[in-house]
């Protein structure tokens, strides 16, 4: 049933090709009223954080010890703490521990390193508290998950417990065999677009600054790692390539999958957050 669900999704993301492409504001407006038509659970508590910009998300039973800084996808360009609330509630519900949804700044209005530098914050301000962290993202938020660990490594400061990443955008070179073997079954990244978005985020600064593409980024004390793609991403070895370079990394290909689906509320993406919930409980709540 799920990969049915999967062709209904792509038929439609591939539809939204024909026409005019839309602007970024309707991008952005339309990203935010389709992910708020999502029902959240009645019992969930959204708080926002006296340091950071962003929104908590608690849910009853949730250990306060631990936490997930998930830092959202959308190009760089889109999506906020308010669109992914629903995403962060099911992270909440499958690892038990606290979700963090961080509100960085957006391109073209902040070029790199302005999310980048928001990222790190995130993690100094988190870490200064003492909890047992995560930090995760999808796509672009996952690029920002791996190059602020990085910068911490690079400082010689403390990790966090774990790194989660789905569908990760890790190349802004985009010198994967997947950017072109895959073309024709990715309905969410298409490579004709994908220099000019990757522009649109490192501004002046080159595309091969480890910074900027982290799979080329030291991973000398990186923390053990999930890693979740989908057999159909045009991105697919933007993962596979760093999951062959880490120490100590489970590394997921999802049959069938498209890029970023656990955001979607098909059966396997709900499997997915699953994984992701019993990663984290084994990394912070079982050491």
């Amino acid at each position: 049933m799920s990969l049915e669900q999967v062709d209904s999704l792509r038929t439609m993301l591939l539809a939204r090709r024909s026409g005019p492409p839309p602007s970024l504001e309707q991008r952005r407006a339309g990203f935010e009223a389709q992910m708020a038509m999502i029902p959240l659970p009645a019992d969930a508590v959204f708080t926002s954080d006296p340091e950071l910009p962003g929104l908590w998300v608690d849910l009853p039973g949730g250990d306060s010890s631990a936490a997930i800084l998930w830092l959202h996808g959308g190009a760089f360009v889109l999506g906020s703490s308010a669109s992914y609330r629903d995403f962060g509630c099911r992270l909440a519900a499958s690892s038990g521990v606290r979700v963090f949804l961080l509100d960085y700044r957006l391109s073209p209005e902040h070029v790199f390193p302005a999310a980048l530098d928001d990222s790190d914050a995130a993690l100094d301000r988190l870490t200064a508290r003492g909890l047992k962290l995560a930090v995760g993202g999808d796509s672009a938020g996952g690029n920002l998950a791996v190059a602020a660990i990085q910068a911490r490594i690079a400082k010689g400061q403390t990790v966090p417990d774990a790194c989660l990443l789905v569908s990760p955008y890790l190349d802004l070179t985009h010198i994967g065999n997947s950017a072109a073997t895959r073309a024709h079954l990715d309905p969410f990244v298409d490579p004709a677009t994908m220099t000019a978005t990757a522009a649109t985020y490192h501004g002046d600064a080159d595309p091969a600054d480890p910074r900027v593409s982290p799979l080329f980024g030291a991973i000398n004390g990186f923390p053990p790692t999930l890693i979740q793609v989908g057999s159909d991403e045009v991105l697919f070895d933007d993962a596979k390539r760093f999951a062959d370079r880490l120490p100590d990394v489970v590394f997921q290909e999802w049959v069938g999958m498209i890029h970023v689906w656990p955001l979607f509320a098909i059966d396997e993406g709900d499997w997915a957050i699953v994984q992701i919930g019993s990663f984290v409980q084994r990394q912070l709540l079982q050491t």
